[in-house]
């Protein structure tokens, strides 16, 4: 009998034998004419995202609200001055806890355990205040103050994103490019000057908004990135369902894979970290990715991905925090 860590037969065989139609084939012709491709097919089964979302701030509390009508909150942290600042959208993790979203990323008490096991017991939005950037940190859909039942309730919201002709990974990536397209346009900030950072689900996150997004002039990634027929081998993340939705989406599963949609911002400044070890993600896999990216970058004519592996399993370290910071302080 199979189990939710194994595949049938015949869908064992699809795993080995996807279309990838999407995916960028240097042979076919140049980066653009495959880049354009890729992304008209992946935006256009997105819910709507192209304008900014709308807001208001009170103090460092932000609300935002997106073209779907969902509204979200968390926090918007400017340095002293009038500016310009740098400033650097903050995508918070996954983690198996959702009681918190944008708080993982702060000082708060209540997510001092979190931040102890994930981010070595840094807060990353602290990182990068000190460092002179504005920080923006929402809630994404399902954490924090949009908690929508844990676990259990993923599959069921996004069953129901599907059914009514959108999907959780297209909402959270949507949601994400609205709010660079607010923070771009905030007094103080300069506009040519917005990174993305996230660790986990939000190092998806990162490279994601970067590849939707022309806001976003950097980004850097930790713990993220592999190809997807490798997560779906016998005990990989994706076969689990649940969380994984978060991570596919329905029209372009099988024609793309992930490091190709990174690609898409080949031409600009990438960072990304990985641990061995880690029980997310392969560190062959991560490495085939890895080199896929600086191929699509080579063929764009952008800057090679800044890539490394590190020896903490799936953690973001103190290092790796201060190496991400570095890389976007000189990007940016």
């Amino acid at each position: 009998m199979n189990t939710p860590s194994e595949l049938p037969a015949f869908l064992e065989a699809r795993r080995q034998d996807l279309p990838m139609d999407l995916a960028f084939a240097f042979e076919r012709g140049p980066f653009d004419v495959g880049a354009r491709r890729l992304a008209r097919v992946w935006q256009a089964s997105l819910p709507p995202w192209r304008e900014a979302a709308t807001g208001t701030v009170q103090g460092e509390v932000v609300t935002l609200r997106f073209a779907t009508g969902a509204e979200s909150t968390g926090r918007f942290v400017r340095p002293a001055g009038q500016g310009p600042h740098p400033a650097v959208l903050l995508l918070h993790d996954h983690g198996g806890a959702f009681d918190h979203g944008w708080q993982k990323l702060f000082d708060e008490p209540g997510t001092q355990g979190s931040r102890s096991t994930h981010y070595d017991g840094q807060a990353p939005a602290q990182a990068f205040v000190d460092a002179g950037f504005a920080v923006l940190c929402l809630d994404a859909l399902g954490w924090g103050a949009r908690q929508t039942g844990g676990y259990a309730a993923q599959q069921a919201l996004a069953a129901n994103a599907q059914a009514l002709g959108w999907s959780l990974a297209g909402l959270v990536a949507a949601e994400d490019a609205q709010a660079a397209a607010w923070l771009a346009a905030q007094p103080g900030i300069d506009a040519g000057r917005i990174g993305a950072f996230g660790f986990s689900f939000g190092g998806f996150r990162a490279w994601q908004v970067a590849a939707l997004s022309a806001h976003i002039a950097a980004h850097a990634s930790l713990s993220w990135m592999a190809c997807c027929v490798d997560l779906m081998r016998p005990g990989a993340p994706l076969l689990a369902g649940q969380s994984a939705f978060y991570m596919l989406h329905p029209k372009i599963a099988g024609r793309a894979d992930f490091p190709d949609l990174a690609g898409l911002a080949a031409r600009k400044p990438q960072f990304y970290r990985s641990g061995r070890g880690d029980r997310h993600m392969p560190e062959d896999s991560v490495i085939r990715a890895w080199g896929r990216i600086a191929r699509i970058c080579r063929a764009a004519g952008g800057p090679r991905p800044d890539t490394a592996l590190h020896d903490a399993g799936h953690t973001c370290l103190r290092e790796t925090l201060a190496e991400a910071v570095a890389f976007l302080k000189t990007r940016l």
